[in-house]
């Protein structure tokens, strides 16, 4: 079911990627910067949320995965630290898009030799924004690791205390 769903996903990325592409090129890159400047925004503040919740939350992760403890020991810490960072890289990439773009574009249009391929040039930027719109999607997802995290956590804490609870001598049985 795992593997359909990921199928699933995978064809529909691909069709709106490509009918982005296709349809792409009529759309002025004066209508397309809106859509980058709401992608660098997004991301900006995905970044900076998901660095607030690694450096408030999980201070002790971090130096735990940072440690002297041998990497066996310690690939559980290392794996969730990774979970966190994901979506920090991924936003770190469309912010680098977004920026390039933001400055390429401008140049470009005073290039008189390019000028016969705009169409070109803005279906393949449609094409960018349709992706970089999928992997901020998936980005914004991947800001619900942490509260998941937590609720395992919390989770694990209450699980203990209601064993040491039953285990404590003297507790009336009901």
């Amino acid at each position: 079911m795992n593997n359909y769903i990921r199928l699933l996903f995978i064809a529909a990325a691909a069709g709106i990627i490509i009918s982005s592409v296709v349809l792409g090129g009529k759309v002025t890159f004066n209508e397309q910067m809106p859509i980058y400047d709401g992608l660098r925004n997004t991301s900006a503040i995905i970044f900076a949320v998901m660095g607030a919740w690694i450096a408030l939350l999980y201070p002790g992760k971090l130096s735990q995965a940072f440690g002297k403890k041998p990497y066996k020991e310690k690939a559980d810490d290392i794996e969730q630290i990774n979970r966190l960072f994901r979506p920090m890289i991924y936003s770190t990439i469309i912010l680098m898009v977004v920026i390039g773009v933001s400055f390429a574009v401008p140049m470009a249009k005073q290039i008189s030799y390019l000028h016969p391929y705009k169409e070109i040039f803005r279906a393949a930027s449609f094409g960018a924004i349709a992706s970089l719109t999928l992997l901020q999607f998936w980005s914004i997802i991947l800001t619900l690791v942490p509260g998941d995290t937590i609720k395992d956590d919390l989770d694990d804490i209450r699980s203990r205390e209601e064993m040491l609870e039953r285990m404590r001598p003297g507790r009336k049985k009901h």
